[in-house]
């Protein structure tokens, strides 16, 4: 971009220019509330409880991933989806939702799983969240094949991960529309012994699996997963919504297994009834995510990119 075009983008009018204040945001979703404590109310659901959890720890020692069932209902999934669509349509990025109690909430009820496989009073780190929306059209696609983090430290002695990154997807997602893909753990030659890394060759494609999954389910892996996520169709019936969040448990301390700046000023708090996440906290969470994922925010969102990122410069904790 050159100049000229952008003193004419500076010039458009920002459409975070009242981020900073909790009316605008309760403006646009008067359903949606925001509250010093997004845990302290349950999340509405009228589904049963998780009663798999031993199941899902076993899958993810084994292979590196877990997949439940829907945990929220359809229609609450849907409304949030709604809520995300109607940011973008404003060239506000997906991950501004989490100033809304209800994209905490969402994941309450995996609490089962991650306590079997994080442990009693699991914890979060407020930056380490992040929203998509990939259009259906064939240009846009997920994030391409990476490990999210390679360090031994982030898998524990007895196979449990210390870290897990957690997903989930609020339209239903399949690989017209970008859905995940995994390369499981036992099936992964390309990572040996302490992060030796091993060539793939044609017939390691057949171990790849598609994940497609309804709405309101939810995906999680450790940080040595191969994954990445699909390229969409212009058949694809909607867009992939998708909400993540990693937790990690009470003795990883990511400042210094994965230092990153931005992170800077924050620590991990417990993800249980008493979390507490001001309005101004998550304004700061958000500035920090972006700081951390940057590198998608210009192509995702080509006409306020700028706009966004001076958000982030104003509201990034030092």
């Amino acid at each position: 971009m050159d100049f000229a075009e952008q003193q004419s983008q500076a010039s458009l009018p920002s459409p975070l220019a009242r981020a900073g204040q909790l009316s605008f945001w309760l403006d646009l979703n008067p359903d949606l509330p925001i509250s010093v404590a997004p845990l302290a109310r349950t999340a509405p659901t009228t589904l049963p409880g998780l009663v798999e959890a031993r199941r899902h720890a076993a899958d993810t020692i084994a292979e590196g991933y877990f997949q439940t069932v829907p945990i929220i209902p359809r229609s609450h999934a849907g409304r949030l989806a709604q809520a995300i669509s109607g940011l973008v349509q404003r060239g506000i990025p997906p991950i501004f939702c989490m100033v809304y109690d209800a994209f905490w909430q969402m994941f309450a009820p995996l609490d089962p799983v991650l306590r079997e496989l994080l442990g009693e009073r699991y914890q979060m780190m407020p930056t380490d969240i992040w929203a998509w929306h990939v259009a259906p059209q064939d240009n846009a696609s997920g994030w391409g094949p990476h490990r999210d983090l390679e360090t031994p430290q982030a898998i524990g002695t007895d196979g449990r991960p210390r870290l897990l990154n957690v997903w989930l997807p609020l339209t239903d997602v399949s690989p017209l529309n970008a859905c995940m893909y995994v390369l499981p753990q036992h099936l992964d030659r390309s990572l040996g012994a302490e992060g030796e890394q091993k060539e793939l060759d044609l017939n390691d494609w057949q171990n790849i699996r598609a994940l497609p999954v309804p709405a309101g389910a939810a995906l999680g892996w450790n940080t040595h997963v191969l994954h990445w996520g699909g390229r969409s169709s212009t058949r694809a019936s909607q867009p992939r919504i998708s909400v993540g969040i990693y937790f990690h448990n009470r003795d990883c301390d990511l400042h210094e297994i994965n230092p990153d700046t931005a992170r800077a000023g924050f620590t991990s708090l417990d993800f249980d009834p008493g979390l507490q996440l001001p309005f101004e906290a998550r304004l700061q969470a958000i500035a920090g995510a972006i700081y951390m994922y940057n590198r998608r925010v210009p192509a995702d969102f080509p006409d306020t990119w700028e706009h966004i990122f001076q958000f982030a410069r104003q509201y990034k904790r030092n």
